[in-house]
């Protein structure tokens, strides 16, 4: 009775919040300045937008502050943070660095202008963050560093505490291994949560400390809290859905995602923001979630306002990138295969400067070469195996060209092996070398598997495990194909795939006995 109660209570909560909003509810924070007090309020404003990652937001109401107060120097810190964008490894350097300057145009000179020693600290730990050599990890491990001094002198502050959890998770890249400072950030910002239940940052980063399927449990309140916290934050309604989505919770995924799609687009007419960041962030999750209740038509609908959106911003490669993505979710969970171009139409005027925009990677989705993927499959699917060796083609050179990039690393590559090596599969599975292609499916995912679980919808699009437990089952090998979606299960929970597959091969097993 508690958990439907709990249930009802979050339903309620986000269906509301898709009535307008008059006023910001952001959640409450402590955070005294020596700024004009005219100015403290957005200033404030701005520090909860930050907390929720409402980066526009926050922007504008740090530029309130310091036009009140010209000699705000916090105001300048906030608006410069608005430029950094600590969990997607972006930043707008020069950008920040044209706030800060207008301080002064030395951190010398900027410090001596602040009139209390935290607020000196800030503007000097900020300053690696956008002024130290070295690439984005390089800045962010110094500026955490720096977080980690003014912890350790203001440990009680909640502030101070949540920066530095949130610069803790910062340096985390794909291709680290370990959960230490994940722990030691969601232990921080933990007790802020416990000291001040209404903290947008506090609950923000729990969630995102937590967001792997081993760990989703311990952050299942905060992100029953969160939405409710701050529901003027499109972002703070979709938070939840991270843990909903590790959990195979399906229905909070999808209410979830509701209610931020429609603030999010909300907000991109409001301040007149590019259609294809938050908004379709939210929608492709809301696509998954349709898929995986069976909702087939409402996520066609859902892919349909992706295809208008796209048709509204020709030149948009992130945005068309973005509704391929969703389009490719659809065909693969509903199985409804169809001859699909191997190369979709590009945009004639394609802006590759949007591709890389915070919210753009809808859902984790690969651009082409997700839709190279799905057209492979798909053909493979259908018997036609010349389109499919085209496509396996593709993704072999979109994976020997990620290997030999500049910013090659320990993933560079992965991602479309798993690919390439399931459309191989696929084709040879079709054409009758059976060992091959499993040989071939089990590779796969024994790829996946030395990558971490993925934050929301699986990414490749189909896991390398279920597919490997499908194929096991199809050349009669129950046994094998249990223990494969077992550990597709426990790297996606839920999965209604890996759920079917499973009840199939326990089935068919039993039937051979």
């Amino acid at each position: 009775m508690m958990k439907a109660t709990v249930r009802l209570s979050l339903v309620a909560t986000l269906l509301a919040i898709a009535a307008p909003i008059h006023s910001q509810e952001l959640g409450q924070i402590t955070f005294p300045t020596s700024g004009a007090p005219a100015a403290q309020a957005a200033f404030l404003e701005g520090v909860k937008n930050l907390h929720s990652f409402q980066f526009d937001e926050a922007a504008v109401a740090f530029q309130r502050a310091h036009k009140t107060d010209p000699n705000f120097a916090m105001a300048y810190w906030g608006e410069a943070m608005s430029h950094n964008h600590p969990l997607w490894a972006q930043q707008d350097t020069e950008a920040a660095k044209k706030i800060l300057e207008k301080i002064a145009p030395t951190l010398d000179a900027r410090v001596a202008k602040v009139k209390t020693p935290k607020e000196k600290a800030f503007l000097q730990a900020i300053d690696p963050l956008y002024y130290s050599p070295g690439d984005k990890l390089a800045r962010d491990n110094a500026y955490s560093n720096a977080m980690a001094a003014m912890y350790a002198q203001w440990p009680e502050d909640h502030e101070v505490a949540t920066w530095y959890a949130l610069s803790l998770l910062g340096t985390v890249r794909p291709a680290d291994r370990g959960f230490r400072r994940q722990a030691l950030a969601a232990s921080i910002v933990e007790k802020v949560y416990k000291d001040n239940p209404k903290h947008p940052g506090a609950a923000h980063f729990i969630i995102h400390a937590f967001d792997d399927p081993d760990h989703a449990p311990l952050a299942l309140p905060a992100a029953r809290a969160y939405a409710g916290i701050a529901p003027s934050a499109a972002h703070a309604l979709h938070m939840p859905s991270h843990i909903f989505v590790q959990r195979g919770m399906w229905e909070d995924v999808r209410t979830s995602n509701t209610a931020a799609y429609k603030a999010a687009a909300d907000l991109n007419a409001r301040m007149k923001l590019a259609e294809g960041r938050e908004d379709f962030h939210t929608l492709g999750w809301l696509t998954y979630a349709n898929l995986m209740l069976g909702n087939i038509n409402e996520a066609k609908q859902n892919v349909e306002s992706a295809k208008l959106a796209a048709d509204r911003n020709a030149g948009n490669r992130g945005v068309r990138d973005g509704y391929l993505g969703m389009r490719a979710r659809v065909i693969l969970e509903t199985g409804q295969w169809e001859k699909i171009a191997l190369e979709p139409a590009t945009p004639a005027a394609a802006d590759p400067a949007h591709a890389n925009m915070p919210g753009m990677a809808t859902a984790g989705y690969s651009g082409s070469n997700t839709w190279i993927f799905i057209a492979g499959y798909s053909a493979a699917k259908l018997g036609d195996f010349a389109t499919a060796d085209r496509a396996e083609m593709m993704l072999r050179q979109a994976r020997e060209k990620a290997e030999a990039g500049p910013n090659a690393n320990a993933l560079s590559g992965k991602p479309v092996a798993i690919m390439e090596k399931q459309i191989a599969a696929l084709s040879k599975f079709g054409r009758g070398q059976r060992d091959d292609a499993l040989r071939l499916a089990k590779e796969a995912m024994e790829i996946e598997l030395t990558l971490g679980a993925p934050s929301g919808p699986p990414d490749p699009i189909k896991p390398a495990p279920e597919f490997y437990g499908e194929m096991l089952i199809e050349a009669g090998r129950n046994t094998e194909a249990i223990a494969a979606l077992e550990l597709s299960l426990q790297r996606t929970p839920n999965r209604v795939p890996s759920v079917t597959a499973m009840a199939r091969a326990r089935a068919t097993g039993t039937a051979m006995q």
